[in-house]
Order: structure tokens, then C-alpha cells, then sequence
């Protein structure tokens, strides 16, 4: 009993000791400027990043309409109305970092292009 009770105590004294290492949720290395947005997004989905779905309710004129709607994209954020038409999406991991994806190509008919991504440190 005594032997037990101390292998437990030093197991638990050892636990306590040992710095817990945060094991930080990396952004796939396969990601690529260029590739499609379905693709990228099973990537992240599959490396444990979440999409953040957004209000029911907001604006879901043009692209934003067709990325939701017809594509399921529910992490859309908000879509540009000019020029290269660039679309949002946000996602999150456990760790509570949120990545913003940016893409291209956001047009009914047209498959999204992933155009650039980062660690939104601005929206935490």
C-alpha cells in the first residue's frame, strides 16, 4: 500500500512539474495561392481549424448569395463588390486563433480561388 501510494504521489508530483507545452494549431503547409477554395477548405478542416459560421440574417446579395447558398459556404464574412471581388471566410482552432481566408473568383458559375490567408490578430 505504501509502495503504491508513493509511485502515485511521484507520478503526480512529476505531472505538476512538467511544463505543459501548448501544442499550437499550424496552418497547413499545403495551402497554395491559386488552388481551389473547396480544397483548401477540407485541408483545414482536416487539420482541425473550425469555420465560424456567421449570422443568418446578414447581406446575401451577389457572391455572398451564391457562396452561402448554393456552395454551403457559411463561413463567408463578407464579400467586396468591386474590382477582383474578393471574398472572406474566417475559421478558428482550438486554441482559439482566428484565420481569415481571402479568395477570388466568388461568382455564381465560378469556383473560389484561394487568393491569401493570415492569423487574424485583429478580431480575437
Amino acid at each position: 500500500m505504501k509502495k503504491s501510494l508513493s509511485v502515485t504521489a511521484a507520478a503526480t508530483i512529476a505531472t505538476l512539474l512538467v511544463p505543459t507545452i501548448a501544442i499550437a494549431q499550424a496552418i497547413p503547409q499545403t495551402l497554395k495561392q491559386g488552388m481551389p477554395y473547396a480544397q483548401a477548405r477540407k485541408t483545414l478542416l482536416n487539420s482541425g481549424w473550425q469555420a465560424v459560421a456567421h449570422a443568418p440574417n446578414r447581406d446575401r446579395s451577389g457572391a455572398m448569395n451564391y457562396l452561402i447558398n448554393k456552395l454551403g459556404y457559411n463561413e463567408a464574412h463578407t464579400c467586396s463588390g468591386t474590382g477582383m471581388g474578393f471574398c472572406r471566410f474566417s475559421f478558428t482552432n482550438a486554441n482559439g486563433q482566428k484565420l481569415a481566408v481571402v479568395t477570388v473568383n466568388n461568382q455564381p458559375g465560378q469556383q473560389p480561388k484561394l487568393q491569401r490567408w493570415w492569423i487574424d490578430t485583429k478580431n480575437r
